[in-house]
């Protein structure tokens, strides 16, 4: 029998190659280019239930096909980065290029809504699956043109494109690597001993907004050897080729935008003001008293717009799509206990209804045992291995609340110090130590 091994893979992330011209080629299944009012299954374990608009029909969610097509029913162009990837040589390999992507309407549009899966009547462990399946969607028929200059992609296909807001909307297609019309190829997977090596799961995802697009082609390679099965993702492509918001492994690719951009309706500039416009709020330390804390931004740098992507899907528990901006923050309380100055990211989004905004001012660094974090009347415990500085601040309405934290953590000897494996097995290893040395909250 042959023992599977997954190796950690990173995090899906939305994707995408386009262009003109090319023959039919893409995913035929018809899963993605023909929904239907029936249910479907889906990746995440959930069951999808589509339900037919026209697509000038204003949706549940407040707004319709034809307003997300405003803006993504046309073509689109972005330079490209094809990259090195490891054990792996194929064609084109490394090198720049550029990729176009053309989008058309096919005139028909579903609101999907997810739902768990019935449990396995193979009995096991139920599991619920409630809060995995993403949050109600759009989903638009499209007729796509996708390729590059060098020839890597020259594809044409039915595909669909989903939106949880009129702002931004997905692409995702899988293609059988030996049917794609370009000429990209995998020649070579280095592996000594593999009885059978593959390229699978190859997929072209991409993130449409109004300012342009954003993704990466991927793929798994899958290795086979006498008594083990392994799989490791593999990046070939991302675009723009600039990586200033594509981040390996985070599986959110992002378009940027400047600071004076609306792209979610509110500019960089105006969250960052909306937030320095906030008065003191009031911090309770944990372990007693209470001090005014002011909290200032300055440095505002291009954000990233992006959706809200767990593990491939859009979560539904996070907004349907922020924009990630590079901030440094202040943060002084009255009572002289922090006086910090760190790198941060300011976040904003707009709310539901789409009346007003909501902003958040993130903070995690890391520091050395005797750095200076900004706190003070504090004792840092003797063998501590690092310091960690965690600040996050959420604003809606003119109001805030959060927290803030310095804390200890300490590793085990088995990280610090590993030993070999003794027979077949290494030995067991607990988990890093996080002790609260100053931490407080304040309310909304």
């Amino acid at each position: 029998m042959v023992r599977v091994l997954r190796f950690v893979p990173s995090l899906v992330a939305l994707a995408l190659v386009a262009g003109c011209g090319g023959g039919q080629t893409g995913d035929t299944s018809g899963e993605n280019s023909h929904p239907s009012d029936t249910n479907t299954g889906s990746e995440s374990g959930c069951d999808e239930q589509l339900s037919e608009l026209t697509p000038e029909e204003t949706s549940a969610l407040g707004f319709s096909a034809q307003s997300v097509l405003a803006f993504a029913a046309k073509s689109f162009q972005a330079e490209l980065a094809w990259q090195a990837v490891q054990d792996v040589e194929y064609v084109p390999s490394a090198s720049a290029s550029s990729v176009t992507l053309s989008l058309s309407s096919r005139d028909q549009a579903w609101l999907v809504h997810s739902t768990p899966k019935p449990p396995s009547s193979q009995g096991g462990p139920a599991i619920d699956l409630a809060m995995s399946c993403p949050a109600d969607r759009l989903r638009i028929a499209v007729r796509v043109e996708l390729g590059s200059a060098d020839g890597a992609l020259a594809e044409t296909f039915d595909g669909t494109i989903d939106a949880r807001s009129a702002y931004v909307a997905t692409l995702s297609q899988k293609f059988v690597a030996d049917e794609l019309v370009g000429n990209f190829e995998v020649t070579t997977i280095t592996a000594p001993g593999a009885i059978k090596t593959a390229l699978q799961n190859l997929r072209v995802d991409a993130l449409i907004s109004p300012g342009g697009v954003a993704g990466s082609l991927r793929g798994q390679i899958v290795t086979t050897y006498k008594e083990v099965s392994g799989n490791a993702p593999a990046t070939f492509a991302h675009f723009p080729a600039d990586s200033q918001c594509f981040v390996e492994g985070n599986g959110q690719p992002g378009v940027a935008v400047s600071t004076d951009n609306a792209a979610l309706g509110q500019t960089g500039a105006e969250a960052f003001a909306a937030v320095n416009a906030g008065p003191p709020v009031s911090l309770a330390w944990t372990g007693g008293g209470t001090s005014e804390l002011t909290l200032q931004l300055s440095g505002l740098g291009a954000g990233c717009l992006q959706v809200a992507s767990s593990y491939g899907y859009e979560d539904p528990d996070q907004p349907a799509a922020t924009v990630s901006y590079p901030v440094t923050l202040k943060a002084t309380s009255a009572d002289g206990r922090l006086q910090g100055q760190y790198p941060a990211t300011l976040i904003t989004w707009p709310n539901a209804d789409g009346s007003a905004f909501s902003q958040r001012v993130s903070v995690n660094e890391t520091y050395a045992p005797d750095a200076e974090t900004g706190f003070t009347d504090v004792t840092v415990p003797n063998g501590v291995d690092r310091l960690t500085v965690s600040l996050q601040a959420s604003y809606e309405g003119g109001s805030a609340n959060g927290k803030v934290l310095l804390a200890a953590l300490t590793d085990p000897p088995c990280v610090t110090n590993p030993q070999p494996p003794m027979g077949n097995s290494a030995p067991g290893c607990s988990g890093t130590s996080v002790e609260s040395l100053l931490d407080g909250y304040f309310p909304r």
